[in-house]
């Protein structure tokens, strides 16, 4: 026995290994470190880090997205896009190299591209790309899209963090997390999915409305959007919150580039077309190509310059930004002869003025300069950029760190919102057919029921009648037995009596023979009779079942209408409840990005304000000294030659200066205090704006399922009306059935009546009593 339970618990793991789903393309059960060595860190994704590997064996180079799972469940989530890497080859997309699933990790291997991503080089490079950059990048994305969309496949997050650079110039469309994998060309799409700057309008209406489902020209709209990204480094509406852009998107005129004249009039059009925001008359990806603005590119060489101006060595220079001849501003006034003394100050506050702006200018801003060389077909290019430094750079970064942030985590909540509908929609589907089989087994248990009960109803009748013709059969034999018998003795009598009288025996031989036919004919006519009227009753009995019958399944089909109206209804207000939960939960969490959004800009007010009054007392100081020295100044060239007179007006120029000051303090708080009032007041708008928003939605939301339960209501209401207005034909043509069956049953017992036996008495011939066959048993 404990050998036995041994066995069993050595056994386990291998059963628990058989219920695991196995996956085509992901290897269970092998550490990738035993294949690969991890040489780097990459980036930071929505789902998990990016390393940068290498095989131990082949020395190839991969980038590893490594993805924690908690469940079997969630592993199932990234299955779309592992099987829409493997089942894709195309150039301008990334490849699948190898997928495991080890230790409750999932490593995706994919193609390593040495230039990056599009986003990251814009902001190396400080730039956007030039036109001639975005004509190669925009055919080749066209040329993967086409691809995708044959194949079946929405990419539905488009944008510049997803196009990835070689360093022979071909881009690489990669991150296919939130992709649709099709199953029929003309297929729709209601998911709410995508990073929100990047969406096409019709996306946008499937947060609230999944009456408008979208299809491949979503991707084309996203296309344009990463274009207009691709010239401005930024997408269109980026200053605004991931969520509060969603509303911009869904009302405003289509996005146009900031700087027009600067571009193009193909490249102006060809956005004008991507950027339509009627999906029916947005052209496709094959359409497009066909566009003079990316039909003429016959190489990448501008992508190659540009992969290898942002992998080429930078040298950098930082300068102070110092004026000449800044600091001998104040000498300037030596030789200034001697003039009215109020426009000699005007002049003194002139040149102080100018002093403290430029040193406050030299203190904040710095200059970078920045040259890079590389060389592109053999020709050494030098490219030299320069920048300003800021801390209004350093918060920019910062912010957009930020947003960054945001729009993790908000496709994160739309991850586990595409996870929960999913989970709903198998559920319903689920119910639904778990309706159907009940009612198809319903059915098919009332049909078999009835079809039993006519088929011993027919089976009994069969006996009855064979009963019936055996016992008829019997009595008529018996019958002509005995008259037969009496006739002979009575023959044998009138025999005797009348030997000598032939004639009178001959008729006396046709009565008896006309007495016996007449007696067999009326016996024979009534068993007919007896046979005609259980036949009519047997089928009085049948058509009663038939009735019955068919009145439960038309109760039962009535009931199955209700019942699928109560089921759908009941489905509908599960969905809606779980898009209001969801939207109720993405409403908090834009809440909260909303208030830490506020937080910030409060505290970087606070901090420039604090900043602003730490500098206050230094710059007072140094412009009192500053004034006095030209003060004094002032007094010597016009001295009256009375000390006390000029100590007097230096005490009296010394009290101004205090009451300038504090007037000058004073200003800055009540400055400071509006900056505050303001900034709060634009802080609690924004709040009460995001608000309104989702007010709206909401009652959006709550207006739709009122309008699609009414739809519901009314579509079952005009079945019901079908059915009914369906259902008299069928009773009628049931009854004409069953009347035209009794008919036929009525004619058939009339001709068997007039084709009674002539010679019922002839030997060895009785007669047959064949029962009514109905035709639909036959």
């Amino acid at each position: 026995m404990a050998l036995q339970r041994f066995s069993k618990i050595f056994r386990l793991p291998t059963l628990e290994k058989r219920k695991l789903k196995q996956y085509e393309h992901v290897h269970r059960d092998i550490n990738p470190n035993d294949l690969w060595e991890i040489i780097g860190e990459l980036g930071d994704g929505a789902f998990g880090k990016v390393y940068k590997a290498k095989n131990k064996e082949t020395g190839a180079l991969a980038a590893a997205k490594v993805i924690e799972t908690k469940s079997e469940e969630e592993l199932e989530d990234y299955m779309v896009e592992i099987d829409i890497l493997a089942k894709c080859d195309h150039r301008y997309i990334v490849k699948l190299l190898d997928a495991f699933y080890h230790d409750n990790k999932l490593w995706i291997m994919i193609e390593f591209c040495p230039g990056g991503a599009v986003d990251a080089t814009m902001l190396e490079l400080d730039r956007g790309l030039t036109e001639s950059q975005i004509k190669v990048v925009c055919r080749q994305m066209l040329e993967a899209l086409g691809y995708l969309h044959k194949m079946k496949i929405i990419h539905r997050d488009l944008k510049a963090g997803n196009i990835l650079l070689m360093q022979d110039g071909d881009i690489k469309l990669a991150d296919f997390g939130v992709s649709a994998k099709n199953t029929k060309t003309l297929q729709r799409r209601d998911s709410f999915i995508g990073t929100p700057y990047w969406m096409a309008p019709e996306v946008v209406m499937c947060e609230t409305m999944k009456d408008a489902p979208y299809d491949y020209k979503a991707d084309i709209w996203s296309l344009g959007i990463t274009l207009i990204e691709l010239a401005q480094i930024e997408p269109p509406h980026h200053e605004l919150n991931p969520m509060r852009v969603l509303l911009k998107i869904a009302k405003s005129d289509p996005p146009t580039l900031e700087q027009p004249h600067k571009w193009s009039q193909e490249f102006k059009d060809f956005l004008k077309k991507a950027l339509d925001k009627n999906p029916e008359s947005r052209p496709t990806a094959s359409q497009l190509m066909e566009h003079p603005f990316v039909r003429s590119v016959t190489s990448n060489r501008p992508v190659r310059e540009l992969v290898a101006e942002a992998k080429a060595e930078v040298m950098e220079e930082i300068e102070d930004n110092r004026e000449e001849g800044e600091e001998d501003d104040a000498m300037e006034l030596s030789g200034v002869p001697n003039m009215d003394l109020f426009f000699y100050f005007l002049l003194l506050y002139s040149v102080f003025c100018r002093f403290m702006y430029k040193k406050s200018l030299k203190q904040q801003y710095k200059t970078l300069k920045r040259t890079r060389r590389f060389v592109i077909d053999g020709v050494e290019v030098s490219v030299t950029t320069s920048k300003i430094i800021s801390d209004d750079e350093k918060k920019d970064e910062e912010m957009r760190f930020l947003r960054r942030q945001e729009l993790r985590e908000l496709r994160l909540l739309q991850k586990e919102e595409h996870r929960a509908q999913a989970a709903l929609n198998t559920k319903l589907e689920s119910q639904k057919e778990q309706m159907q089989r009940r009612f198809d087994q319903e059915m098919n248990t009332k049909k078999k029921h009835y079809d039993v009960e006519l088929e011993n109803l027919e089976k009994q009748q069969k006996q009855i009648i064979e009963k019936m013709e055996g016992d008829h059969n019997y009595k008529l034999k018996e019958e002509t037995r005995r008259i037969k018998a009496d006739q002979d003795r009575e023959l044998q009598k009138f025999q005797e009596q009348l030997k000598r009288e032939k004639k009178e025996e001959k008729n006396f031989e046709a009565a008896q023979k006309h007495y016996l036919d007449t007696t067999l004919n009326q016996i024979i006519a009534n068993n007919k009779r007896e046979i005609a009227d259980a036949e009519r009753e047997c089928l009085n009995k049948k058509h009663q079942l038939i009735r019955e019958r068919e009145a439960t399944m038309w109760d039962m089909e009535e009931k199955n209408l209700y019942e699928r109206h109560q089921l759908l209804k009941q489905q509908l207000k599960d969905r809606y409840f779980l898009q209001r939960h969801q939207l109720l939960k993405k409403h908090e969490k834009e809440l909260e990005q909303m208030q830490c959004y506020n937080q910030r800009m409060i505290e970087i007010l606070k901090a420039r304000q604090q900043g602003e009054k730490n500098r206050m007392p230094k710059i007072q100081r140094s412009e009192a000294k500053t004034r006095m020295a030209m003060f004094k100044k002032s007094l010597r060239i016009n001295s009256t030659g009375s000390s006390s007179e000029d100590r007097e007006k230096i005490k009296q120029f010394s009290l101004q200066e205090e009451k300038r000051q504090k007037a000058e303090r004073l200003h800055q708080q009540q400055k400071h205090e509006n900056q505050m009032r303001e900034k709060v007041g634009q802080c609690e708008g924004n709040i009460r704006e995001l608000k309104q928003l989702q007010n709206e939605k909401c009652h959006l939301l709550v207006e739709n399922e009122t309008l699609k339960l009414k739809y519901l209501d009314e579509e079952h209401n005009q079945l019901l009306k079908d059915w009914r207005d369906k259902l008299k034909p069928r009773k009628k043509a049931l009854e004409d059935d069953l009347k035209m069956k009794k008919k036929e049953q009525e004619a058939f017992f009339r001709m068997s009546q007039s084709s009674d036996c002539p010679n019922p008495s002839s030997p060895h011939k009785l007669s047959k009593f064949v029962p009514y066959q109905d035709a639909s048993n036959t």
